[in-house]
């Protein structure tokens, strides 16, 4: 008889089937079959999945998508975008209006509009864009005060100028209202209405430039850095001496008692496009003053139209990156990227200045794969396309990107999905094109660059079933919470400084989970993760708000073990005169629930009219659904035998420790396998300790040996549950195996 190797650890979490062979592995040798329902810690043990608190239900039972707003670590909210409306959540309740939930009224109205949207935040402000609408800007002026609006952009971004000479475009007039004819050509549209149009002037002769110590007389245009000036006073003796005018509207002097200089206009005139009357005749109001040059005459074959309108189209992606907006992927320019100036994010005016805005044209090098996301890294800027991924950075150390030292390269070559990512540390991850797998791009010191690392390597099955979204909690544990096509979640610890990496899922009690965000908490301590859960209750669906229940304290003794919430969509009863009778329960009409009280666990019971009893009283209770899907299961068990390797020889279970951390109550139970056979597994051994029922202030931390034995077999393996409602973290395990006499006559299984 023999001791197999014991397993100390179960930080990898679940990990593939195909790895199963794999036991000189680190990650199989610290992973599970299956951790369902489980979460495995930084530290090595696992512990049972947190359950959720019910908050109320999406406007209209709706799809929702939840979108995290936070103005200060401890000054947070929940955005619940609905078709059509946004309602506020705060710390679990609904900001309310006058004794109503408050509502805004918003331009997107189906599920897969709200899908679509790409956001950055910006103080009070969150840019939002779709690639179908104009941006919009969102802003908050108190809790029951938003407002939504086109958000408007200084100074462009342009298309390219007007390449043919004989198609010119004039005004009538400098500023106001101004009416635009083009001739040789037609150059306007209806879809550019509400869009911008520039127009340079091509011939300066007569207007000078500005040079010093010259006779000037007023009226005298001049042109210094682009901008031209009129003299409007000459001071007797005066003239233009050695200091150029620089100011950018109305009168200034130059110099002290020298020329009084009038601010004219650029080299550019910029409008907005009001209307359209045909091709070549439109209404436009003018932003930036139309040099005189343009008025009337000829005009100029030197124009723009802007960028974005409904004409080419409106960017998809979105992220706020040293100090600039940025933006990309439109469809007329599927693979450009625009940045703002630094830090005024509504000028896009392009320029050579360091500080000013500029644009990029990412070279397509096979198809022309549109850019779906943008992500601000520690980094540079991740640029996801469908076809590969990219990154911007600064060429020189320490110095934000601009359009002197902006450096563009390929970084992974398997495209992206187009879920947004998330950065925790600065690392971007991103859902790959065929959403079956996670990307970090980590930086290299050696390539001094980043690079692609795939986290769901160890347990690619997960992949499976499509991820559809991120979102990353950093506090009190670093976890990935993923949506999938199936409304499962899968979690992943990711801890890069331990080399820790571990995935699990977690079914939500027979929901569909649709939507998660992550927010600061309360006291700006552990993180708040929301979820919009799609449940079918007493025949109708109905989709919940519910919020993950704290656990962390579970581990550390700040959370009593009756304070336990390992239930879903359920409610939390505080300390009150001890009752048998707890209503409240409305949401779960019809469904059987358990009570996980200060006296121990009671249930299932059916809820009736909004309530249950009790068949004894209980000061404190959790009450909700639970889910019995739950459970951890090892790989099969792997021994030495006197002749070396036992694999493939026969195996059976003598025995098991486990040591345990804070555990009310557990279930644990043992399979064999056996080639062309099913896998049969043996009855569950309960433990419930001391406990349970009883007073459940502490869980038990300690060793644990129970009599559980097996037959023959070529491959045994072990499997934990949750008992009923009961706290359960293992730490570890140590199994008590026998392989056979070399003279023992073979058995069957």
């Amino acid at each position: 008889m023999i001791r197999a190797n014991a397993q100390r650890s179960f930080a990898a979490g679940e990990v593939s089937p195909l790895l199963a062979g794999r036991d000189d592995f680190v990650r199989f040798q610290t992973g599970l079959a299956r951790a369902r329902g489980f979460l495995p810690l930084v530290e090595g043990p696992i512990t049972r999945a947190p359950g959720t608190i019910y908050d109320g239900r999406t406007r209209g039972d709706a799809w929702a998508r939840l979108i995290e707003f936070e103005f200060n670590v401890d000054d947070a909210v929940v955005l619940e975008f609905t078709p059509g409306f946004m309602r506020v959540w705060r710390y679990g309740a609904l900001v309310m209006d006058g004794g109503v939930p408050y509502e805004l009224a918003i331009p997107w109205n189906s599920a897969a509009a709200l899908k679509r949207l790409k956001l950055a935040q910006a103080a009070d402000v969150i840019y939002l864009v779709d690639g179908v609408k104009p941006i919009k800007k969102l802003s908050r002026f108190a809790l029951d005060n938003w407002t939504i609006e086109t958000a408007e952009f200084d100074g462009g971004p342009l298309r390219p100028w007007n390449g043919d000479e004989a198609v010119t475009v004039s005004a009538d007039a400098a500023s106001g209202t101004v009416t635009l004819t083009a001739t040789g050509g037609d150059v306007f549209e209806a879809g550019q209405i509400g869009g911008l149009f520039a127009m340079r002037v091509e011939d300066w002769t007569d207007v000078p430039l500005w040079t010093g110590n010259t006779d000037v007389i007023e009226g005298d245009l001049m042109r210094y850095d682009g901008r031209v000036y009129e003299v409007t006073d000459v001071p007797s003796g005066k003239n233009t001496g050695v200091n150029p005018p620089v100011h950018l509207s109305g009168r200034a002097l130059a110099e002290k008692d020298g020329i009084t200089w009038r601010y004219r206009s650029t080299d550019t005139g910029l409008v907005r496009i009001t209307a359209v009357a045909s091709a070549t005749e439109a209404t436009a109001k003018v932003l930036d003053r139309i040099p005189q040059q343009l008025v009337g005459g000829a005009g100029t074959a030197t124009w723009a139209p802007g960028a974005w309108s409904d004409a080419y189209g409106y960017p998809a992606a979105v992220a706020i990156h040293d100090q600039r907006l940025v933006f990309a992927a439109t469809p007329t320019e599927p693979r450009t990227v625009w940045f703002s100036a630094v830090g005024l994010f509504t000028d896009f005016a392009l320029g050579t200045a360091a500080d000013l805005a500029f644009a990029y044209t990412i070279a397509a090098r096979q198809g022309l794969n549109r850019i779906v996301w943008l992500e601000s890294g520690a980094r540079g800027l991740a640029i996801g396309a469908t076809g590969e991924v990219h990154a911007s950075r600064s060429t020189v150390s320490a110095e934000a990107v601009t359009i002197e030292n902006a450096a563009f390269a390929m970084v992974a070559t398997l495209g992206a999905d187009d879920a947004q990512p998330v950065s925790p540390d600065g690392a971007p991850i991103y859902i790959s094109r065929e959403r079956g797998r996670l990307y970090e791009l980590a930086y290299s010191l050696a390539d001094d660059s980043v690079k692609p690392r795939e986290l769901t390597l160890p347990a690619r099955h997960l992949g499976a079933d499509r991820f559809e979204a991120i979102a990353w909690q950093s506090a009190p544990l670093r976890l990935g919470w993923i949506t999938r096509a199936s409304g499962e979640l899968a979690v992943m610890i990711l801890e890069t400084a331990e080399d820790v990496l571990g995935w699990a899922t977690l079914p939500v009690a027979g929901g569909a989970v649709e939507s998660v965000s992550v927010s600061p908490g309360l006291d700006g301590g552990d993180d708040t993760v929301t979820l919009v859960v799609r449940r079918e209750i007493d025949g109708q669906t109905r989709r919940h708000v519910e919020r993950l229940a704290p656990f962390f304290g579970l581990l550390t003794g700040a959370i009593d073990i009756p304070d336990a919430n390992h239930l879903f969509a359920s409610v939390v009863y505080p300390p009150a005169a001890p009752a048998t009778s707890f209503a409240g329960l409305d949401h779960l009409e019809g469904e059987s629930v358990l009570a996980w009280t200060d006296q121990g666990q009671f249930g299932p019971y059916l809820v009736t009219d909004g309530a249950v009893e009790l068949e004894a009283p209980a000061g404190r209770a959790v009450i909700g659904l639970h889910d019995d899907s739950h459970s951890a299961e090892t790989f099969d068990l792997y021994a030495v035998s006197r002749n070396g390797d036992a694999l493939g020889d026969e195996l059976a279970l003598r025995g098991l420790g486990l040591r345990l951390h804070r555990t009310a109550a557990y279930r644990a139970r043992a399979s064999l396998r056996a080639w062309g056979r099913d896998h049969p597994a043996g009855p569950w051994v309960q433990r419930t300790g001391d406990g349970v029922p009883g007073d459940l202030r502490t869980g038990w931390s300690g060793a644990d040996k129970i009599d559980l034995t097996t037959g023959w077999a070529n491959g045994v393996r072990l499997e934990f549950a949750p008992l009923g409602a009961a706290p359960f973290t293992l730490l570890s395990i140590a199994p008590l195996t026998e392989t056979p006499d070399p003279t023992r006559p073979k058995e069957g299984s």
